[in-house]
């Protein structure tokens, strides 16, 4: 379950912030724990090291860093990287160059799933870390138009085409019979009256439908309106749909170097339904999401931290874009790069929706 980390901004006046600020950037930068002596070398703070040992201290006692040996200096918490991402991080501003390489790559290609895999290689590309897109069942996904073509007396394929290009065929037996004309009135019918729903909302609105006095009083109603609630009943050809590029990323890291470590790295990696469900939860809420050790029993568990955000249109978002990483990641640079691609993803669809 997805718990995020609360901190009270109160809790740490300006001091204490530049210091914590400070040390969260060199730890990212080095990997090393960040002594009050090197703090007081950078000439960042009119302080001496004395007083940074008290503020560092500080720090500690509140939960914002801690120190992993007795001798060492001190190394970023969760809820020291949760304070800096909500309060302290400054973002960089994404190049010219890395803009026209999203949006170009992004628009060379139409087909969706083909989208997805040149995004997740993209990502992994520019951050270094293992890149994420995911889609979840095609029930997400907003409907275009859809046909019935006979194939023998009882059997009929439905031919349901998303509007970012999904294109699910399904056969549906048992019903009618039917003329190819009717079948022809059905499908412009049901596109007309619901192009633009969900196929959950398409079967929930076509359900109500059989309620209506007309489904009672109209057999050949009736029956058109049976044969579209067949059609977008489990019409889903997989649960999901996940890209996952650059896990070769992983091996350079020095938080996963050890043997044990990169096994279990390796092995979350290929048993994808736990990312699965993360990125599911993830979709639910709007905006980038950060997740970071304990903040979810995913990112606890195997040490790693998620940068994503949601992509689709505006009215429907239907998948997640991100990163997957260490804690001990750029947030500031990775941040801006998932955005960016999020809404370059976004736009895509809704150029095709428009279409």
């Amino acid at each position: 379950m997805t718990q995020r980390i609360d901190s009270q901004e109160e809790e740490l006046e300006g001091r204490a912030r530049e210091v914590l600020r400070e040390i969260v950037s060199l730890y990212i930068d080095s990997g090393e724990p960040i002594s009050s002596r090197s703090l007081a070398k950078s000439g960042r703070f009119n302080l001496s090291p004395a007083s940074i040992r008290n503020v560092m201290a500080d720090l500690e006692d509140l939960g914002y860093v801690q120190q992993p040996h007795t001798s060492a200096g001190r190394v970023p918490t969760d809820l020291g990287y949760r304070f800096f991402i909500n309060h302290l991080m400054r973002s960089r501003k994404l190049s010219q160059q890395e803009r026209d390489t999203i949006d170009d790559q992004v628009s060379q290609v139409t087909e969706l799933d083909e989208v997805m895999h040149i995004s997740s290689r993209l990502l992994s590309k520019l951050t270094d870390q293992v890149g994420l897109v995911f889609m979840p069942t095609i029930h997400q996904l907003t409907m275009r138009s859809i046909d019935f073509i006979p194939i023998s007396e009882t059997k009929i394929v439905c031919v349901i085409v998303g509007t970012n290009g999904v294109v699910v065929n399904k056969i549906v037996d048992g019903i009618g019979p039917f003329t190819r004309e009717e079948l022809e009135r059905i499908g412009r019918y049901i596109t007309e009256e619901f192009r633009g729903m969900t196929l959950d909302e398409m079967r929930l609105s076509l359900i109500r439908l059989l309620d209506q006095e007309r489904a009672h009083a109209d057999a050949s109603f009736k029956k058109s309106i049976t044969l579209g609630i067949e059609a977008v009943n489990d019409a889903i050809p997989t649960d999901h749909v996940l890209f996952v590029e650059g896990t070769a990323s992983i091996l350079n890291k020095p938080e996963f170097a050890d043997a044990a470590a990169m096994r279990k790295t390796f092995l979350v990696l290929e048993e994808k339904e736990k990312l699965v469900a993360i990125l599911n939860r993830c979709l639910t809420e709007e905006g980038l999401q950060i997740l970071i050790g304990s903040e979810s029993s995913f990112t606890r568990n195997y040490n790693f931290s998620l940068v994503a955000t949601r992509y689709g249109s505006a009215r429907c978002p239907i998948g997640m874009v991100g990163i997957l990483g260490p804690t001990r990641m750029e947030y500031s640079r990775m941040a801006p790069v998932v955005a960016y691609l999020g809404r370059a993803l976004s736009r895509k669809i809704e150029e095709t929706e428009q279409e």
